[in-house]
């Protein structure tokens, strides 16, 4: 495995803390016996304090489990904390972890940036608590409004468009630390 900047260490740190707590507890939603990645997708989408069972994700987001789980395994192999997080879980289960990933491309943002109902500066918070808040945020928007949302955090050119990608908001434009994100309601 890979060494971990100091602050990648302690969000893995937090990981496994919350694996530890969590796995085998009943899903929040189904009650169904959570395992270890029902936890790290929970983390992933913002969902670290109510993880869910992978099914209840897809069903909550309505979305084809093929599909959220592939981006949920980009997402996870691009974030250290997440992917040594991972790697741990699937050497307890004795399992391969995960291959390499090809990552798409991200296509060229308009010219200039568009117009914005809301703003919320999320200064620097990083992966799980930045889309947990801003889920919270999109969630107090009527649908079709825009947030630009102010993020330093360095991994948040890669967490925000994956994140709206997995949540279906759209992610009308970014230049970091600039995200406008359009609520899907």
């Amino acid at each position: 495995m890979d060494e971990l900047s100091e602050e990648d260490e302690r969000k893995f740190q937090e990981i496994v803390r919350q694996l530890e707590s969590s796995a085998g507890k009943p899903c929040n939603h189904c009650q169904k016996r959570l395992q270890s990645t029902d936890i790290l997708y929970s983390n992933a989408l913002g969902f670290k304090d109510f993880p869910r069972c992978l099914d209840c994700l897809c069903h909550g987001l309505k979305r084809e489990r093929q599909e959220l789980l592939e981006q949920l395994m980009q997402h996870i192999q691009r974030r250290p904390c997440l992917r040594k997080a991972y790697e741990v879980s699937c050497d307890k289960l004795n399992t391969n972890s995960m291959g390499p990933l090809n990552f798409p491309s991200g296509g060229k943002p308009p010219e200039s940036e568009p117009e914005f109902d809301n703003l919320w500066d999320a200064g620097d918070l990083g992966c799980g608590d930045l889309v947990l808040l801003l889920k919270g945020k999109l969630k107090s928007l009527a649908a079709g409004a825009v947030l630009k949302v102010v993020a330093t955090d360095p991994g948040a050119p890669e967490d925000i468009p994956a994140w709206c990608n997995m949540t279906r908001h759209k992610l009308v434009y970014f230049k970091h630390p600039q995200y406008f994100i359009q609520s899907k309601g």
